[in-house]
C-alpha cells in the first residue's frame, strides 16, 4: 500500500501531507444524505398519475373511501367494509387502524374469519406487508401503516371458517 506524498492544494495552499485533512462526514450522515437523495429521486419519479386498474376494475388515483373513510365492496358473496383511522389516512409511517366488517348474503357478520390486510403504493412499488387483523366486536381490526402521502391501495384478504375466500381491494388518498 502506498501513501500519496506529492504536492496537492487543499484550501487553497499546497501540501504534502499523507491525506488531506479537514471537515469529513461521518457514516450516518453520509447514509441519511444518501437516503434523502434516493426518496426524492423515487417521489419525483413517481408523482405522475397514471391508471393502475386493482382487482375490483379501480384506479389507484381515485379514493374509493367516502366522507367518513369507509368503503364497502363484495365478493365471493361477501360484503367487506373498510373503515380507515385516523380519517383522513395520513402517510408518513404513523400508524392507524383498519377496521373490517364481514357479511355475508344475508347481511349476517361472519364470525372466526381469517382477515388481513396488505397496503401498497402501486405508483411507487411499495408494499407496506400483510397485517392480520384480530377480531373486535362484529367485525376485526388492524394495524395500518402508510409510509408516506400519496395514493394507496389496501387488499383485504377475507378466508372465512366455511365458504370461498374473497380478495377485495380499496384504493385511498393519504395526506401529509
Amino acid at each position: 500500500m502506498t501513501r500519496r506524498t506529492a504536492p496537492f492544494r487543499l484550501g487553497g495552499r499546497a501540501t504534502t501531507a499523507a491525506y488531506p485533512t479537514g471537515p469529513r462526514t461521518t457514516r450516518g450522515a453520509g447514509r441519511r444524505a444518501a437516503a434523502t437523495v434516493l426518496l426524492a429521486a423515487a417521489a419525483l419519479t413517481g408523482c405522475t398519475a397514471t391508471a393502475n386498474p386493482d382487482a375490483n376494475g379501480g384506479s389507484s388515483a381515485e379514493s374509493d373511501l367516502d366522507a367518513d373513510c369507509r368503503a364497502t365492496k363484495s365478493d365471493a358473496g361477501l360484503e367487506v367494509t373498510l373503515t380507515v383511522s385516523p380519517c383522513p389516512p395520513t402517510g408518513g409511517g404513523a400508524a392507524g387502524t383498519a377496521g373490517v366488517e364481514v357479511k355475508d348474503a344475508e347481511g349476517k357478520a361472519v364470525p372466526g374469519a381469517k382477515v388481513e390486510i396488505n397496503p401498497e403504493m402501486p405508483n411507487m412499488k411499495m408494499k407496506g406487508g400483510n397485517q392480520t387483523a384480530r377480531p373486535k366486536g362484529d367485525g376485526y381490526e388492524a394495524k395500518l401503516v402508510l409510509g408516506m402521502p400519496g395514493d394507496w391501495r389496501i387488499t383485504v384478504t377475507v378466508v372465512p371458517a366455511a365458504g370461498e375466500k374473497s380478495t377485495t381491494a380499496f384504493n385511498l388518498t393519504a395526506k401529509d
